[in-house]
């Protein structure tokens, strides 16, 4: 009988050590006795492994997420899973997720090799806590210089709202090619619907930020021009769905996705509001074509 302190396993297996000296001193009529006793003591012996821990691998999401090259709405989902779940333990995912060419539809097909060159070795438990698991430990060829004092983090307030701006127009893309990939049975059609769509995001963009498209020659075309087109695309190919089709409010949808992320991340915590983020890119635009 085991006491508080001792492994109940262990005595059995003690035990069950004890009866096979016996029976091995009794020869070949204790034979089959002494194999059950034999497969015993090994069942015991299994209870003294560890239970492998189940974990979430961000190295191996990507992974997944890159072999998902047919389907538009499964990789989106994908794609917003991984983003939940790793958001606050990978502050620089939007930008592993460009460098791997798996932040837009169709995704690339990056190697295991440029994964884990890429990214970082974060895990999560199964208790939801992540952690980034260390490389293995490198012998110094040299004596390390002494440690660089850490410097205070000042927020750079422009770059946050530049990748926050650049993040919500990426998720809007998705989201035209997903709502405009059902609008007809034929592709081009609705390809035709996408890209009359995604201008209409500069435009408001560049209207939140004091400027307009036509005088920053965003496009070979004029708003006008664009507006023409798109009422004589719905004339001629329409049903109830292209009706309803409205190409201005979704170009708009960019700040409600910017205020979502910005809502949602951590990262995000500085950015500033949509109309600001707007009058940098403007600034942006305006130093970009004079120059």
């Amino acid at each position: 009988m085991s006491s508080c302190g001792n492994n109940e396993s262990l005595d059995k297996l003690k035990e069950l050590q004890g009866g096979l000296d016996a029976k091995l001193a009794g020869g070949q009529a204790q034979l089959d006795s002494l194999k059950a006793d034999m497969n015993s003591m090994k069942d015991q012996a299994k209870s003294f492994l560890p239970e492998i821990p189940e974990v979430t691998s961000f190295q191996a999401e990507l992974a997944k997420l890159a072999a998902i090259a047919s389907d538009p709405i499964a990789f989106l989902k994908a794609k917003l899973d991984l983003e939940s779940k790793f958001k606050d333990s990978v502050p620089d995912l939007n930008s592993v997720l460009g460098k791997l060419g798996v932040d837009e539809f169709p995704p690339k097909t990056p190697s295991i090799k440029d994964i884990c060159a890429a990214a970082p070795n974060v895990e999560i438990d199964a208790s939801g806590v992540a952690k980034e698991q260390p490389e293995p430990p490198k012998v110094a060829d040299v004596v390390p210089p002494p440690p660089v004092p850490k410097e205070v983090y000042v927020p750079d307030t422009e770059e946050i709202n530049k990748n926050l701006l650049n993040h919500a127009y990426s998720n809007c893309k998705d989201l035209w090619a997903i709502r405009a990939g059902g609008l007809f049975f034929r592709k081009k059609l609705n390809q035709m619907y996408y890209d009359l769509t995604w201008p209409e995001a500069w435009i408001h963009m560049f209207a939140a930020g004091g400027s307009d498209a036509d005088s920053l020659k965003r496009f070979p075309y004029t708003i006008a021009d664009l507006r023409a087109r798109q009422v004589a695309l719905k004339a001629k190919h329409k049903n109830s769905d292209s009706e309803a089709w409205n190409f201005q409010e979704e170009g708009q949808e960019i700040e409600r996705v910017y205020n979502i992320l910005k809502a949602e991340y951590s990262k995000y915590a500085n950015a500033g509001p949509f109309s600001q983020a707007a009058e940098e890119s403007v600034a942006r635009y305006k130093k970009k074509i004079e120059t």
